[in-house]
């Protein structure tokens, strides 16, 4: 009886529930279960199932493989060998039937899975299974192992030819992991006693390395998951490498990339999930990991010890400790390179600002470049927030892919700190730093596409213990739109009117909502933890409306309700002025702001009597 399943995966993003918009978790029977209670059946999900599951047993035998090869344990070494002789069989059999029925038109079709993507993530583990092993006699001596390595070889190959040659897509994410996984595959025949590997594999993924990263270090897609995505595929694609001989111009670029991470993690180590991808979730969570190792093989300081903290608080149990077994993975000594140095940082070309305040207390992250692609959002301009400990106000991100809510709800500008003119979202469009000041931590960015006929300005300060945000919104026509710049708290907040503005309050003490770190609960649970509050004073020019009312929170759990708010106003031109703090040994005793047609004074008095004053042109 096989180890595996002898079915052919689908699409993993279907593995989602249609009702509440959360990955499905454990199997019973013919039903999967999601947290809420619901029980989902049918060959949809079914399919989705089992494209996780051979994603989870090719991560097992890695594991079993690596064990034995620390420790030598014989039940790891059977476990190790009965994968992948299973998994052989099993390829061997479905890749003669051709490519997968399961694709949607869109996919790049894989034959154990509907898509390529998923067919080369699994290569790749299943590769390092065999190396890790090494020429033991099972493997060696199997005919079926060998004209699966042999198929597989030739699968990715011609997945990469449809790819590059007929879509003329070279730079996508799938190219990384083709490349990758051919490498790797390539590795596992010569482990056989195959043909030494030709250096065709990696020049392959160095090209795509030059092609695919921004000159600042992003992936060109801006998002964080894929930005990690291919980062991961990078760094086990160039297995075996020596990182003193690998070509100045390739480390240089994997240093930039490390150094992204760096620069956008939350003071404690959290990675806000920029555009697309998920908020929270154990698979991506151990990408991370896998980065850390393997980074720090390949540079003396990765500068990612606080990321790694935390992703390892937040698995708990989940945590496999692989990436504790990879020891290896290049030969020679590291590369003596400093990481970027922590503090406010604008990335020019992939358009984030991030502010960070001197003492690591509070990061804001500001949207301000170009759309991203399939996978950005309508999100020019959005601001977001972040403590230590607390997500005041993060990027959403969004549910799997299946999920209508991906487009629906978490990809619009309704999802977003940002603003929306009349309704409306906004459509792809690129914002530009047009002022940067790192000594001040001081950005203003303008876009005049997100929405036709409007111009946007936005001026971030971050100050020790206070920021201060001013949109401006300006309406080319001269009339009257109804302007909307939304708040979009994750965590417990309050609003109310004082006068002519209005103080908001976000996550005082406990209660609030969120995934902090330490927390041990399963991906996805709510969390209840008493974290840093943030108080907000807020003016707008002209007549508006602080509308409290129920939204959704970021994606983890889209049917969660949280309390959000939209501030409106109807004119044909508007100022929003916002001053946060979020120091909690400061006391503000006064803020003054005066709004003008040029420009914005804010005068804050200190209860130590210390005034500053802050001036934004408009």
């Amino acid at each position: 009886m096989s180890s595996v399943p002898q079915q052919p995966g689908g699409w993993w993003h279907d593995y989602v529930c249609p009702t509440h918009g959360i990955e499905l978790g454990v199997r019973e029977g013919n039903e999967f279960l999601c947290s809420y209670g619901c029980r989902l059946a049918g060959d949809k999900v079914e399919a989705a199932w089992l494209a996780l599951e051979h994603q989870a047993l090719a991560r097992a035998a890695r594991v079993a493989a690596r064990r034995y090869a620390l420790h030598g344990e014989v039940a790891d070494r059977e476990r190790a060998v009965e994968l992948v002789l299973d998994y052989a069989a099993l390829y061997d059999q479905i890749s003669a039937g051709g490519w997968s029925e399961r694709s949607e038109s869109w996919m790049l079709r894989g034959k154990l899975f509907a898509q390529a993507l998923s067919e080369a993530q699994w290569a790749v583990g299943f590769a390092d299974a065999i190396i890790t092993l090494g020429a033991i006699p099972e493997l060696q001596e199997s005919a079926t192992l060998s004209r699966t390595l042999e198929g597989l070889a030739d699968t990715l190959a011609e997945s990469r030819r449809i790819l590059i040659e007929d879509r003329n897509d070279q730079r996508s994410n799938y190219t990384a992991w083709l490349d990758a996984a051919a490498r790797l595959i390539a590795l596992a025949r010569e482990s056989l006693g195959g043909e030494p590997v030709a250096a065709h594999f990696e020049t392959a993924i160095v090209d795509h390395l030059q092609l695919a990263v921004r000159s600042d270090g992003w992936e060109w897609e801006a998002s964080t998951y894929y930005h990690v995505f291919v980062l991961r595929a990078y760094l086990l694609g160039l297995r075996g490498l020596d990182p003193q001989q690998v070509a100045t111009e390739v480390a240089d670029t994997l240093r930039r990339m490390i150094d992204v991470l760096v620069s956008i993690a939350a003071p404690d180590g959290f990675l806000p999930a920029l555009h697309d991808g998920p908020y929270d979730r154990v698979a991506m969570h151990r990408e991370v990991l896998e980065i850390c190792a393997l980074g720090a093989q390949f540079f003396s300081d990765t500068g990612l010890t606080t990321v790694q903290s935390w992703v390892v608080e937040r698995l708990g149990a989940d945590h496999d400790g692989l990436e504790w077994m990879l020891e290896g993975w290049f030969v020679g000594a590291p590369l003596d390179r400093a990481p970027v140095v922590v503090g406010s940082r604008a990335f020019e070309d992939a358009g984030y600002v991030v502010l960070r305040d001197s003492r690591n207390r509070m990061v804001g992250i500001l949207d301000a470049g170009p759309h991203g692609g399939a996978h950005g959002h309508f999100d020019k301009l959005a601001l977001y927030l972040y403590g230590d400990g607390v997500r005041w106000q993060p990027a959403p991100a969004v549910p799997p892919y299946g999920h209508a809510l991906r487009h629906s709800y978490y990809a619009r500008t309704v999802a977003h700190p940002t603003v929306s003119v009349d309704g409306s979202d906004q459509v792809e469009a690129t914002a530009e730093i047009t002022a940067w000041d790192a000594a001040t931590s001081r950005v203003t960015a303008v876009t005049t596409t997100a929405i036709e006929g409007i111009r946007l300005s936005r001026t971030v300060q971050l100050d020790d213990g206070l920021l201060v945000d001013v949109m401006h919104v300006t309406c080319d026509d001269g009339e009257p739109h109804t302007i909307a710049l939304g708040l979009r708290p994750a965590v417990d907040f309050s609003v109310r009117v004082v006068g002519s503005s209005w103080r908001s309050t976000w996550g005082a003490g406990a209660g609030a909502t969120g995934s902090p770190a330490g927390a041990h609960a399963k991906t996805g649970e709510q969390t209840q933890q008493t974290q840093p509050a943030l108080n907000g004073w807020h003016w707008a020019s002209g007549e508006s409306t602080l509308d409290l009312h129920a939204g959704r929170g970021p994606s983890d759990d889209p049917s969660r309700l949280q309390e959000i708010a939209d501030w409106v106003t109807t004119a044909p031109a508007s100022t929003f002025v916002s001053v946060y703090s979020f120091d909690p040994d400061a006391t503000i005793d006064s803020i003054e702001t005066h709004i003008s047609d040029t420009a914005v004074v804010i005068e804050i008095a200190a209860a130590d009597h210390d005034t500053s004053r802050i001036e934004v042109a408009l």
